[in-house]
This record gives structure tokens, sequence and C-alpha cells, in this order.
């Protein structure tokens, strides 16, 4: 795991019976609370990042101000991850840990920084020959986040997405990703509830334009995207690439978000409800056939030319207990499967 939110994922590796190495910088105290099974690539650091988050359930008032849903505020401040300071120690000790999967994580620490001029090309070009020089055997997945910087985004595009296989996203960065993309410019705004075939088709364009835009210095070809909503989840994976289970895949990502919604390892259904349609539609285009939905076999499947295509409802916990890290523990749960 490289990145700051690698650390959450390692967390559910490690409860679903992984070993996982983290590249992180800690002080003495954390050290203490990190669970067995987590190692750690970094240096003792002298103080602790802060993350803080503020979570607020639906109808939450704030002052005059009524929240519409449960959603959450996220306040940091991050000194080491931005600059990839374990970045050295992680990879040398990988050749030694020899893991399935190496995920790269928590880069939205680097949007709107205040790096020196060309600092961050600079951090970004080690992050890349760090993800050349993994063994082509081994799949790469970059965890995206949340990105409002249109020159950072434009350097990820040259810099980290060629260099993996897999893509974990949410509602949000789907089209952010999508627009800069085809358009060149970072979407700000989305829906919170989109369309399951609108989903589809934006997974399908970002699938093609990433293949045809890999650079020659690149080994590896987008062979999965991992999209995840508050009302469903969608894995797409290429046909005659590695990964397996897809299937079992998406149902597994979607009751972990249930159960971390909920804080409860068991689901209670009076606690859920469904915010999918009865059908969806699997394109916006005018010849798409429609897919209703089969309670005693709710994971939908089917194959298109390239890859194979997934989708999940999710119960939708209606008694919260946390949102945040839920897109983390979502994706981990998601990917352990296809390994």
């Amino acid at each position: 795991m490289l990145g700051g939110s690698g650390y959450q994922m390692a967390r559910r590796f490690v409860e679903e019976g992984c070993e996982t190495l983290v590249a992180a910088d800690f002080t003495n105290e954390s050290h203490k609370m990190i669970p067995k099974g987590v190692a750690i690539a970094g240096d003792i650091a002298k103080k602790d990042d802060i993350h803080l988050l503020f979570e607020f359930p639906l109808y939450g008032k704030w002052g005059n101000f009524t929240s519409p849903r449960a959603n959450r505020l996220v306040l940091h401040s991050d000194e080491n991850n931005p600059y990839l300071k374990s970045i050295d120690k992680f990879a040398t000790l990988v050749k030694e840990f020899k893991p399935s999967a190496v995920i790269v994580s928590g880069l939205h620490m680097m949007d709107n920084f205040p790096f020196k001029e060309g600092e961050r090309v600079k951090l970004l070009s080690k992050l890349k020959k760090f993800m050349q020089s993994v063994p082509a055997e081994i799949p790469i997945h970059f965890e995206m986040a949340v990105f409002h910087e249109e020159k950072l985004m434009g350097e990820l595009l040259e810099y980290v997405f060629p260099y993996a296989d897999s893509l974990g996203l949410n509602e949000q960065e789907l089209p952010n990703l999508h627009n800069k993309l085809m358009f060149g410019k970072v979407k700000k705004s989305s829906s919170q509830k989109p369309r399951v075939a609108k989903a589809l088709d934006l997974m399908r364009a970002i699938y093609q334009k990433m293949r045809d835009m890999k650079p020659s210095d690149s080994k590896r070809y987008l062979t999965r995207i991992h999209m995840h909503t508050l009302a469903f989840q969608v894995i797409m994976t290429a046909h005659k690439s590695s990964w397996k289970n897809t299937k079992a895949a998406v149902a597994k990502a979607s009751l972990t978000a249930t159960r971390w919604v909920c804080g409860s390892a068991s689901i209670d259904t009076a606690k859920s409800k469904m915010f999918m349609d009865d059908s969806f539609s699997v394109s916006l285009t005018s010849n798409s056939h429609r897919i209703p939905f089969n309670a005693s076999a709710p994971v939908s499947c089917w194959d298109e030319q390239e890859y194979e295509m997934c989708v999940a409802p999710v119960l939708v916990c209606t008694q919260i207990y946390q949102t945040g890290g839920g897109g983390d523990n979502i994706s981990s749960a998601g990917l352990l499967l296809q390994l």
C-alpha cells in the first residue's frame, strides 16, 4: 500500500486474513495502534498528520442549514503524504515482501498543496519509476479520490494512470475523470444518485480512452475498473486478464458497504433500503436492453466484446454509524477476491 488512505485499505485486508505492507511515516505513539499483520515501510515521524472527519446525519442541523443527506466534512493537516516520503523504503521492501498486488492511493493529498515549482512533478516521476519497476505479473491498483486541481489531474494522467492495471473510484470521481479525459476539464459537480446506464457508459469510455493513450514506456493496460456508489457497485474486467471472481467480488464489495456504514458485521434488512430501480438499462444508447432485478440472484453479469460487466445493488444503511473510509474498505473487499 502506497499513500495516505492505504492504511485504511490495509486494515481491511488484515481483517480479511491478509498481510500488508504500508508506506507511511508514524510517530512512536501511533505505531502502538497499528494492528498485527500491517508492516510499515517508513520513518518515525516527529508528529502525526491530522485528518479530522465530521460525520453528519440526514436532516442534521448546523445553524440555519439542514443536511439533505448523510455525509462528512474532512479537514486535514498533512505534511508527510504529499511528499511521498516513504516511497524509497517501500520500493526496497516490496521486493522482499513479494505482494499479490500493489495499491497506490492518497494522492489527493497533493491537490492544491503548496509545492515549490516543479517539486510535485519530480515526486510523481519518482512514483512512475517505482510503478514501472513492479513486475508485470503483480497488478497495480490506483485508488482515486476527488481531484479539483486541473494541473494535478493532467500530471496524474501522465505519470500514474498509464502505469496501473486497475482503477477504483466513486460516483463523483467517475465523471471527474471522464470529463478530464474527453474534454480536458475537471468536472466539479456530479449526481449523488447516478443512473446505472450512465455510469456504465462512462466506464466504457474511460476504459477505451485509457487503452488508446497507453504510452510506449508502460507494460500495463487498464484491465479493471471498480466504481462504487451509494446505490450500486460495478466491476468491469477485461477478457483474458488475470482478474477472477468478478461476480463474487462485486457482491462482497456491496455487502462491505452496508456493513461499514451501519458499523455492524451482520446485516439487518430492517435498517436498510434499496435505491436501485426494479430494472436498469445497460447503456443510454437507443438499442440498449434492460436487466430486471432478481431478488434471488441480485448480482447481474454479462459479457461484452472486450470485458465482463457485473452490477450489484447496495442495501443502503438507514441508521448510519460512519461514512468516512467507506470507499477504501469497499475497494479493498472487491479487490481481494479478484487476486
